[in-house]
């Protein structure tokens, strides 16, 4: 039986294209804009879903809301977000968006559009349309059966 995370098995393959892409965004955001790469999913869902809690954003990426407090943590102390209290319900916490936060955004989309370019620039047109149908297919599998918590945005 083929070794499941072997170069040639689609975990494999996945794995290494992910590892890449990472390493890509990684140089070109944490070095000169003290951004992770982990953090770049965060803002992009605040920019569209601003003042959400930090567990509706855990939910919405798919991580511990560990994790996420200390990915806000860190985007706080660098001036990305803010966090407000709920004025219902002072309990939760509302994440915002600074305005440095929407203008280091406008440098992101490229880095994030570059990557995809990389990405897809040896496939065809068509060849593309059908890696996004099929990897949407795989994705809401995935989501249906092994997901419950998972957002249908995320």
């Amino acid at each position: 039986m083929q070794d499941i995370l072997g170069t040639h098995s689609v975990l494999g393959i996945l794995n290494s294209i992910q590892r890449i892409v990472y390493k890509f965004v990684h140089e070109r955001t944490l070095k000169e804009f003290n951004v992770h790469p982990g953090q770049i999913p965060i803002l992009f869902l605040l920019k569209n879903n601003s003042g959400l809690s930090q567990k509706e954003i855990a939910k919405r990426i798919g991580v511990e809301q560990g994790t996420i407090a200390i990915m806000l943590r860190r985007m706080e102390k660098n001036k990305l977000i803010e966090r407000v209290s709920d004025e219902k319900d002072r309990r939760i916490t509302r994440v915002y968006l600074t305005k440095s936060a929407f203008e280091l955004l406008e440098t992101l989309s490229g880095i994030v559009k570059e990557a995809e370019n990389l990405i897809l620039e040896s496939l065809s047109d068509e060849e593309c349309k059908e890696l996004k149908k099929l990897l949407e297919k795989i994705q809401m599998s995935l989501k249906e059966k092994l997901v419950d918590n998972y957002s249908k945005e995320a």
